[in-house]
């Protein structure tokens, strides 16, 4: 059996509409269930103030009465008052009073404002003035029309003497009602469009940054590592995520510049030696009778320079490993012993006037191994610029962290020799062979370690290479035992 299925055609037309459009929906959806909502519970508050002020005016009336009789001019009959009471006092038009005097000799007198009908004088003079021992609020339907009473006794000295009723027509309330809910819907209408405009123009700033973020994106993804969004706005979420963005490209775009700059120098640097080997091997294929003497210097020259060209890949897979998070393998290492060790095989590079300094004794958290490679390639590079004569110094010293120093008194170092030392292949001079790497791996070494490296240099003046560690690098003082191990070292 076969089973064909087709898309609702709601539902595909849902899924034909913008993402701008759909949210815009969504959202004016909930913000009209939410104004509804708040339109519902207004209704009620509303409506139960309306009542209660509504309430408080009908038993108002019943206060001012009794107090106006309570200071009538004396010897003026009750009745009298009453009459002239409910003839001058001052009503909305919608309120109506019926007083019911008692008679010394009982029955009653029943007095009534202008304007009261005979069907609201007959019903509340049935289901009200009987059941007024005690205050008493009511609703009363006459035809059509919906009324509400309030009875309550009026007392004179301790004695009650007539009984009030209050009568207010109950559409004077709806009106009221009607009105503010009006003005309240009004104002919520007034308040959904505003939100739905800010919510469109804000939702369409926001979308357009997406955009530019994800045609960028696009682009990067195709090749150009060029183009940025560029954003130019509050820095609020989508300007950060913009921001963010931007930043990745920057380091994706310097990541593969630098990529493509290495492959170029590592090519053209194995070039040279590569060329030198294949040349001399090619004349020693072309000379089969060559003496003895002649092959052994061409097999020594061809080690020596495929021996520089390993030391090159080596120290190239040094620094790809410094990219690498766990490049550093921490340790608690003391310095005075560092640097003891350190110098010790610096003494076999060459002659040199060397000194130490090994400074105080700290114990820092550190990759002792690439530390000590560090230090060595500063020695190595202080040796191929100096003569016997000079001196080379290795020196330790605590300033807002931990500073190591190799400084000699070579011939120095020119500003623009300064500017691209550290650099991959980069050499101070052309006199002296090397991988040109040796500087680059101190500055990957120095960083990998949240420090740097410093140079202070002239020529002719020597040069001071410094490797700054942070403070927080330092984890305490070496033992005396440590101490003592180092001084005897």
């Amino acid at each position: 059996m076969t089973h064909i299925s087709e898309d609702n055609p709601v539902t595909s037309r849902w899924r034909r509409l913008g993402v701008r459009t759909r949210l815009m929906v969504v959202y004016m959806t909930l913000m009209t269930v939410v104004i509804g909502a708040i339109f519902v519970q207004s209704d009620h508050v509303l409506t139960a103030r309306l009542n209660a002020q509504f309430n408080r005016d009908l038993a108002e009336e019943g206060i001012e009465f009794t107090s106006a009789a309570s200071i009538r001019p004396h010897g003026m009959p009750l009745v009298s008052f009453t009459r002239f009471y409910l003839d001058t006092h001052l009503r909305p038009a919608s309120l109506w009073l019926i007083v019911a005097l008692q008679r010394p000799g009982g029955g009653r007198d029943v007095l009534t404002s202008p304007g009261v009908a005979p069907g609201i004088l007959r019903r509340a003079s049935t289901s009200m003035l009987p059941a007024a021992p005690a205050t008493r609020l009511s609703n009363l339907t006459v035809g059509d029309a919906r009324y509400r009473a309030y009875a309550t006794p009026i007392l004179l000295s301790g004695r009650r003497v007539a009984t009030l009723v209050a009568i207010r027509d109950l559409s004077y309330l709806n009106a009221n009602r009607s009105s503010e809910l009006t003005i309240a819907a009004l104002t919520g209408l007034a308040a959904l469009i505003a939100s739905v405009i800010a919510g469109y123009l804000l939702l369409g700033r926001m979308l357009l940054v997406v955009g530019r973020v994800r045609t960028t994106a696009e682009r990067a993804a195709g090749g150009d590592l060029s183009l940025r969004v560029s954003y130019r706005g509050p820095e609020d979420e989508v300007g950060r995520l913009a921001g963010t963005v931007d930043m990745m490209l920057e380091r994706i775009d310097h990541a593969f510049s630098a990529q493509r700059r290495l492959l170029s120098d590592i090519a053209h640097q194995l070039r040279t030696p590569l060329t030198v080997i294949r040349g001399h091997l090619e004349v020693l294929a072309r000379n089969p009778e060559a003496d003895a003497d002649e092959r052994g210097e061409t097999i020594a020259l061809v080690i020596d320079e495929l021996e520089h060209v390993s030391l090159m890949v080596e120290r190239l897979l040094l620094l790809g490993r410094a990219l690498e998070p766990d490049f550093v393998e921490e340790e608690e290492v003391d310095i005075r012993s560092l640097l003891e060790d350190v110098f010790d095989a610096a003494e076999f590079l060459a002659p040199r006037r060397w000194q130490i300094e090994p400074g105080p004794p700290l114990v820092i958290r550190a990759d002792a191994t690439k530390l000590r490679g560090a230090l060595l390639n500063l020695l190595d590079n202080a040796v191929k610029a100096t003569d016997e004569q000079d001196t080379i110094r290795l020196t330790a010293r605590q300033d807002r962290g931990l500073i190591l120093e190799v400084s000699d008194t070579g011939r120095g170092l020119s500003d623009a020799e300064q500017s691209r030392l550290f650099e991959r292949f980069s050499r101070s001079s052309d006199r002296y062979r090397g991988s040109g790497l040796g500087l680059a791996i101190v500055k990957a070494v120095a960083e990998a370690h949240g420090g740097r490296v410093e140079v202070d240099s002239a020529p002719g003046a020597g040069a001071r290479f410094r490797i700054v560690l942070p403070r927080d690098r330092i984890v305490g003082r070496a033992s005396e035992e440590a101490q003592r191990g180092a001084v005897a070292g």
